[in-house]
């Protein structure tokens, strides 16, 4: 089976936000769904004191809904929009 890393960015409601908390419940959410192994998060400088988070996780492909954990993390708290930003194959 293929395996992909894929990265999710979540859009907080506004530069006051707190993003522990969102990073916390992403990561959980991701490793609920399917996540693969280690998992990363970041914190991305996005315009005006904007900032998004990532979340960088290993999937199995095949017969994954990456938009639907997207939907989910959308619903955490404090969080206005989220996206599959990226799919990557992993070399090696």
């Amino acid at each position: 089976m293929a395996k992909a890393v894929i990265t999710f960015k979540l859009m907080p409601e506004s530069v006051e936000t707190d993003l522990e908390p969102i990073k916390e419940k992403a990561l959980e959410l991701a490793r609920e769904n399917g996540a693969i192994g280690e998992m990363q998060s970041k914190i991305e400088p996005v315009a005006f004191g904007l900032k998004a988070v990532l979340i960088l996780g290993m999937y199995e492909v095949e017969g994954a809904d990456f938009d639907n954990i997207a939907n989910k993390m959308g619903k955490i708290e404090g969080v206005q929009s989220s996206e599959v930003a990226k799919m990557d194959l992993p070399l090696g």
